[in-house]
């Protein structure tokens, strides 16, 4: 609980990129090692978001409008990296 929680400038835009990016890897490249780059990169900004609403659970409702969406990405990248068995 002590630890300091260190919050992209604007989260939102943060997991809307990573969304992108993620989409993108797998229509156009499945570069399964981008893909798992991205898929770490979600899981740490979902921990961000776990640590915050520990913390502030209305202030980090307010600032974290696409939790939803990031954990609905986290489930449908593990799905298509588990499906390419890297992982």
């Amino acid at each position: 609980m002590g630890r300091e929680i260190k919050v992209p400038s604007d989260w939102n835009a943060e997991v809307q990129k990573n969304i992108d990016r993620f989409a993108f890897t797998f229509q156009s490249q499945t570069d399964v090692t981008i893909a798992q780059r991205i898929y770490e990169r979600l899981l740490e900004l979902r921990e961000l978001s776990e640590d915050a609403f520990e913390q502030d659970p209305d202030g980090a409702g307010e600032s974290y409008r696409l939790r939803a969406e990031l954990d609905d990405l986290i489930v449908r990248a593990q799905r298509e990296i588990d499906s390419l068995g890297t992982i």
